[in-house]
């Protein structure tokens, strides 16, 4: 889908210009285009860390973040042309929603809002049914190797005859060996810390977690995405893909 978006308080500094569009592909992929991303202040001055979101309001005073991408810097008097961006598309609640392409600027503590453009057309989820829930399984086999009595008794030798001149008919039996039973081993489950309910001591724990991001993060809850961790001071999407290893939203 494609719309041309119109414009709400105007920034006077950092713009969005021109033909706005996104398409919606399999659910969980958008295409958004921009024609223009416009710096216009002095030729020295560059930006911030520049993001572009996809903010979705309902009527209902409900907000959430679709999409997101940081863009790097922009030079005072330069502009980025015929942008295109393929991103992680987050499926709104049920309702209707105006959707809003969104240009923010890092300020030091924040993505503050710098432009925005309004799509005309609105956005309709319908309700989802609810998924069964299922109890988590182990996928663990554990087998017993132990033979059982009726595979012993099976496994018993023939007597075997030995004849002699001098000696009568002896019965030599051997012995049957011992097999022994083989253990499997349960592989223990990686605990994953929570974002938005463990400790700052939890998280300062995590593999390659600055103490600093581990206050950030928790300062900052909650957090209903993961996109919307790059917003915080020191996480970038390298670092951010390192940690979701070790980490979940809840």
């Amino acid at each position: 889908m494609s719309a041309l978006a119109s414009s709400i308080a105007p920034a006077k500094e950092l713009t969005l210009s021109g033909d706005f569009g996104y398409r919606i592909e399999q659910q969980d992929r958008i295409i958004i285009n921009i024609d223009q991303i416009n710096n216009q202040r002095a030729l020295d001055n560059v930006s911030g860390t520049l993001s572009i979101e996809l903010h979705g309001y309902s009527d209902d005073g409900r907000e959430t973040v679709l999409a997101s991408t940081t863009i790097g810097q922009i030079t005072g008097q330069h502009f980025l042309e015929h942008c295109v961006y393929d991103l992680v598309f987050h499926q709104p609640n049920e309702g209707l929603w105006t959707l809003a392409l969104e240009l923010r600027e890092w300020d030091g503590h924040q993505f503050a809002l710098q432009a925005r453009q309004l799509f005309d057309q609105s956005y309709w989820v319908d309700q989802q049914p609810e998924k069964p829930i299922t109890s988590p399984s182990n996928n663990v086999i554990v087998a017993d190797f132990a033979p059982s009595e009726s595979l012993l008794d099976a496994m018993e030798p023939t007597p075997i005859e030995v004849r002699s001149n001098t000696q009568p008919t002896a019965k030599i039996a051997k012995k049957p060996k011992q097999i022994k039973p083989s253990k499997v081993k349960d592989k223990p489950k990686k605990t994953l810390v929570s974002i938005n309910k463990s400790s700052l001591e939890e998280l300062s724990c995590v593999k390659g977690m600055p103490k600093k991001l581990a206050k950030e993060i928790v300062d900052k809850r909650p957090h209903k995405t993961w996109d919307s961790l790059l917003k915080l001071k020191g996480m970038g999407p390298k670092l951010l893909k390192k940690l979701s290893e070790a980490l979940k939203l809840n």
